[in-house]
């Protein structure tokens, strides 16, 4: 399974969002780098449903093949599955905990950019962080 560019593409979206919410407030006309990260974004969430995609069907194929089933009932895999989803749980309620505590000091108006930004950290810290596991 090819992995290489889940996290890069969680970083550029991240970084893109951090540099255009310090413009906003900086005051400066950011209309072009709206465009932008909305691109990026989008191209994100693209990103993660096509590896969501491609780890479903390898599961399809799995299970199809009696000889590969006991891959999927073995105990290690499900505990990392365990694992990964326990660390975007968490990883998502941190980020929340680190908006929350940021909208004090400044307002926030882009409450669903917000959660698009937590839905990807859920998202890809599941896929890195199985991914790693499973190395």
């Amino acid at each position: 399974m090819v992995t290489w560019g889940r996290p890069h593409w969680i970083s550029d979206f991240f970084i893109t969002w951090f540099g255009y919410v310090m413009l906003r407030y900086s005051g400066q006309n950011i209309d072009l780098l709206r465009k932008v990260v909305l691109a990026i974004l989008i191209l994100s969430v693209l990103f993660q449903v096509y590896f969501t995609v491609r780890k479903i069907s390898l599961v399809r194929k799995i299970k199809k093949d009696p000889s590969l089933i006991e891959v999927i009932k073995n105990e290690l895999v499900q505990h990392n599955e365990l694992i990964a989803w326990s660390a975007a749980f968490f990883s998502v309620i941190g980020f929340i905990a680190v908006a929350a505590f940021v909208s004090i000091f400044v307002q926030i108006n882009d409450l669903v950019l917000i959660f698009l930004t937590a839905l990807l950290i859920g998202f890809g810290t599941h896929n890195a962080a199985f991914h790693v596991l499973e190395r």
